[in-house]
């Protein structure tokens, strides 16, 4: 935990030293004095790290996502800032009258930019899109079967009502025999869910077909999962922890606990003799992809997973394959199909830049034999 701590620390320094230069440029002709600018330049440092401690003591409303918040709104500043000096060049070098207010059309060209990653990030968190796939194993199935595969949804302060709503709308289009939920159903704790309601638009969702859950990491932070059982029950939703249940007398789905959870079943002990014997397909639903291999050497088919977010925003997207050897899409490990979806919800920030919300729709079919 204290390694983590002074990672987290060491990246905020190193971004907010490469933050202090990009701000000098920009308030260069406001404040003109350079005495003035280095104290104003002092106070930003001081008050950023000031929201740091805050933020990892917990203190006065503050919490570990307003330091990620302020993070992110550095780094795309320093993300925005090539822009701006291109500005600041080509009105020097290219419009000689405008020479002399380069710096000041530079400084405001930068505002609408850096405003720019924000509105597109919160478009695509809050307007989720519909990913389709398909597969075909060689076990028998009479039709067909749809899958609508969600997970991350994170219900609390930045996912609620309104993100719930549409995603009833969206399985209403799309018509799945199932839903199967992987995962981080609650951002920590179920508070918010409670207050608001938000039973009521589960229920509506599970009333016009089976939804099959698991927990994922965030739902086990708290020691809540009793509460979140009941939750469900009380929704309608059958969660399945270290248990398997036959859909339809046509595909075995199994749900695995979680990574974090000490008495967690191994792959062998979930893949029963009575579903071997059954020969008919199987899912695992295992919230994060990191154990895929083992659920590949247990013979089950196809695992369905989330957790990565597939990074949720830049430069995330491109640090999370570091950890993971499976992000997001479609992967072959072993005989077994993975899914990983990027997610329904949001974690920390209400942003997405470089992925976009989703439920991931797949069609699976069979072998036209019979036994």
């Amino acid at each position: 935990m204290l390694y983590r701590l002074l990672i987290i620390v060491l990246i905020f320094q190193i971004v907010l030293g490469l933050f202090l230069p990009v701000l000098n440029f920009l308030i260069r002709n406001l404040v003109k004095q350079r005495k003035s600018r280095l104290s104003l330049l002092a106070w930003c440092y001081l008050l950023c790290n000031v929201v740091l401690v805050l933020s990892i003591t917990k203190i006065g409303g503050f919490s570990f996502h307003t330091a990620n918040l302020l993070l992110i709104v550095l780094f795309y500043a320093i993300c925005t800032f090539p822009f701006a000096f291109i500005v600041y060049i080509v009105c020097r070098k290219a419009f000689r009258q405008c020479k002399d207010k380069s710096q000041t059309i530079a400084s405001f060209s930068f505002i609408p930019m850096f405003l720019l990653w924000f509105v597109l990030g919160v478009w695509a968190a809050y307007t989720p899109q519909v990913v389709h796939l398909s597969t075909t194993i060689n076990k028998p199935l009479s039709k067909p079967i749809r899958i609508a595969l969600i997970a991350d949804l994170h219900l609390g302060n930045l996912v609620g009502n309104r993100m719930l709503n549409r995603l009833d709308e969206m399985l209403q289009q799309q018509n799945p025999d199932i839903v199967l939920l992987a995962g981080d159903i609650f951002d920590d704790l179920p508070e918010q869910y409670q207050q608001e309601k938000m039973d009521e638009i589960i229920k509506d969702i599970a009333k016009q077909r089976p939804v099959y859950a698991t927990l994922g990491n965030h739902d086990n932070y708290r020691g809540v999962q009793a509460e979140i059982e009941a939750e469900m029950e009380k929704s309608g939703v059958i969660l399945l922890r270290d248990k398997s249940v036959l859909f339809d007398n046509k595909i075995w789905i199994t749900g695995r606990r979680d990574k974090h959870e000490i008495y967690r079943l191994s792959s062998e002990q979930l893949m029963s003799d009575e579903i071997k014997n059954s020969k008919l397909p199987s899912i695992v639903i295992d919230h994060q992809p990191i154990d895929a291999m083992d659920n590949a050497d247990a013979n089950f088919d196809i695992q369905v997973s989330g957790h990565t977010h597939n990074g949720q925003l830049f430069p995330a997207t491109l640090l999370v394959r570091l950890f993971h050897d499976y992000v997001y899409g479609n992967y072959r490990v072993g005989d077994m199909e993975l899914f990983i979806t990027c997610g329904y919800g949001l974690w920390g920030i209400p942003l997405r830049v470089g992925t976009h919300s989703e439920i991931m729709i797949i069609d699976i079919s069979g072998s036209s034999y019979e036994f």
